[in-house]
Protein backbone atom coordinates (compact mmCIF):
# COMPACT_ATOMS: atom_id res chain seq x y z
CA UNK A 1 0.00 0.00 0.00
CA UNK A 2 1.03 3.53 -0.57
CA UNK A 3 2.55 4.87 2.76
CA UNK A 4 1.55 8.46 1.65
CA UNK A 5 -1.28 7.77 2.20
CA UNK A 6 -3.16 11.10 3.97
CA UNK A 7 -6.97 11.40 5.39
CA UNK A 8 -8.60 14.64 5.16
CA UNK A 9 -10.84 15.28 8.30
CA UNK A 10 -13.01 18.05 6.55
CA UNK A 11 -13.85 15.35 3.53
CA UNK A 12 -17.19 14.37 4.10
CA UNK A 13 -15.77 10.77 3.00
CA UNK A 14 -13.60 10.52 6.19
CA UNK A 15 -13.53 7.32 7.86
CA UNK A 16 -15.37 5.74 5.00
CA UNK A 17 -12.38 5.45 2.49
CA UNK A 18 -8.77 6.13 2.03
CA UNK A 19 -7.84 9.31 0.10
CA UNK A 20 -4.72 9.53 -1.95
CA UNK A 21 -3.60 11.95 -5.01
CA UNK A 22 -1.15 11.99 -7.77
CA UNK A 23 0.35 13.78 -10.78
CA UNK A 24 -0.57 12.30 -14.30
CA UNK A 25 2.32 11.45 -16.13
CA UNK A 26 1.83 13.49 -19.30
CA UNK A 27 4.20 11.23 -21.02
CA UNK A 28 1.84 8.29 -21.14
CA UNK A 29 -1.38 10.80 -21.69
CA UNK A 30 -2.88 9.32 -25.58
CA UNK A 31 -4.59 11.80 -27.45
CA UNK A 32 -7.18 10.71 -29.79
CA UNK A 33 -5.11 10.22 -33.18
CA UNK A 34 -2.00 10.63 -31.97
CA UNK A 35 1.14 8.58 -30.94
CA UNK A 36 1.74 8.04 -26.84
CA UNK A 37 4.20 10.40 -25.96
CA UNK A 38 3.34 13.37 -27.35
CA UNK A 39 1.64 15.05 -24.85
CA UNK A 40 -1.53 17.51 -24.88
CA UNK A 41 -1.40 20.84 -25.92
CA UNK A 42 -4.15 23.30 -25.60
CA UNK A 43 -5.28 23.05 -29.43
CA UNK A 44 -5.59 19.37 -28.81
CA UNK A 45 -8.36 19.82 -25.62
CA UNK A 46 -11.29 21.45 -27.84
CA UNK A 47 -13.96 19.22 -28.65
CA UNK A 48 -11.69 16.17 -28.46
CA UNK A 49 -10.72 13.15 -26.13
CA UNK A 50 -7.98 11.37 -24.86
CA UNK A 51 -6.89 8.56 -22.60
CA UNK A 52 -5.01 7.23 -19.68
CA UNK A 53 -4.15 4.49 -17.64
CA UNK A 54 -2.96 4.96 -13.96
CA UNK A 55 -1.66 2.64 -11.95
CA UNK A 56 -2.93 3.24 -8.38
CA UNK A 57 -0.71 0.31 -6.75
CA UNK A 58 -2.02 -2.10 -4.61
CA UNK A 59 -4.89 -1.58 -2.66
CA UNK A 60 -8.23 -3.10 -1.12
CA UNK A 61 -11.24 -1.52 0.40
CA UNK A 62 -13.00 1.90 0.48
CA UNK A 63 -10.97 4.14 -1.57
CA UNK A 64 -11.48 8.04 -2.72
CA UNK A 65 -8.65 9.26 -5.09
CA UNK A 66 -7.86 12.27 -6.73
CA UNK A 67 -5.77 12.72 -9.96
CA UNK A 68 -4.41 16.17 -10.85
CA UNK A 69 -4.25 16.79 -14.45
CA UNK A 70 -4.39 20.02 -15.71
CA UNK A 71 -6.40 19.25 -19.25
CA UNK A 72 -9.54 18.76 -16.97
CA UNK A 73 -12.39 21.26 -16.07
CA UNK A 74 -15.17 21.27 -14.50
CA UNK A 75 -17.19 20.83 -17.63
CA UNK A 76 -14.87 17.49 -18.88
CA UNK A 77 -16.79 14.66 -19.20
CA UNK A 78 -14.55 12.07 -17.80
CA UNK A 79 -15.79 8.25 -18.34
CA UNK A 80 -13.45 5.52 -15.51
CA UNK A 81 -13.14 1.92 -15.86
CA UNK A 82 -11.15 0.39 -12.90
CA UNK A 83 -10.06 -3.37 -13.07
CA UNK A 84 -7.46 -5.35 -11.44
CA UNK A 85 -3.98 -4.63 -13.26
CA UNK A 86 -2.14 -7.74 -14.84
CA UNK A 87 1.73 -7.94 -14.49
CA UNK A 88 3.33 -6.30 -16.91
CA UNK A 89 0.14 -3.49 -18.00
CA UNK A 90 -3.08 -4.45 -19.15
CA UNK A 91 -5.88 -5.96 -16.37
CA UNK A 92 -7.46 -9.37 -16.00
CA UNK A 93 -10.46 -10.90 -14.75
CA UNK A 94 -9.76 -11.87 -10.87
CA UNK A 95 -11.68 -12.98 -8.27
CA UNK A 96 -11.89 -9.65 -6.68
CA UNK A 97 -14.82 -7.16 -6.78
CA UNK A 98 -13.85 -3.66 -7.86
CA UNK A 99 -16.72 -1.32 -7.59
CA UNK A 100 -16.66 2.40 -9.33
CA UNK A 101 -19.64 4.56 -7.40
CA UNK A 102 -18.57 7.97 -8.36
CA UNK A 103 -16.41 10.59 -10.74
CA UNK A 104 -16.25 13.84 -10.34
CA UNK A 105 -13.89 16.45 -12.42
CA UNK A 106 -13.01 19.82 -11.28
CA UNK A 107 -10.94 22.59 -12.65
CA UNK A 108 -7.07 20.72 -12.88
CA UNK A 109 -8.11 17.39 -11.55
CA UNK A 110 -10.46 13.87 -11.14
CA UNK A 111 -11.90 12.36 -8.22
CA UNK A 112 -12.88 8.93 -8.19
CA UNK A 113 -14.27 6.79 -4.97
CA UNK A 114 -14.23 2.89 -5.78
CA UNK A 115 -14.22 -0.16 -3.27
CA UNK A 116 -11.92 -3.29 -4.01
CA UNK A 117 -13.85 -6.36 -2.25
CA UNK A 118 -10.55 -7.99 -1.19
CA UNK A 119 -8.97 -8.76 2.14
CA UNK A 120 -5.60 -7.87 0.62
CA UNK A 121 -4.19 -5.26 -1.17
CA UNK A 122 -4.26 -6.03 -4.66
CA UNK A 123 -2.93 -3.58 -7.50
CA UNK A 124 -5.77 -1.08 -9.01
CA UNK A 125 -5.61 -0.13 -12.44
CA UNK A 126 -7.70 2.61 -13.88
CA UNK A 127 -8.72 3.84 -17.45
CA UNK A 128 -9.49 7.47 -18.09
CA UNK A 129 -11.20 8.81 -21.40
CA UNK A 130 -11.60 12.51 -20.98
CA UNK A 131 -13.50 14.52 -23.41
CA UNK A 132 -13.64 18.21 -23.54
CA UNK A 133 -16.38 20.02 -24.97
Amino acid sequence: MDQNRQSDSSSPFSGLAYEDTHEVIEQEVRSFGKEAGTGVRPADLSGTGFTYRHDWGDRNHGQRLTLNWGAITANSRVFVSIGEGAPGGGKFLGSAKYTLFNVAPANGSVGIWLDIDWNSPIRLSVDYLVINP
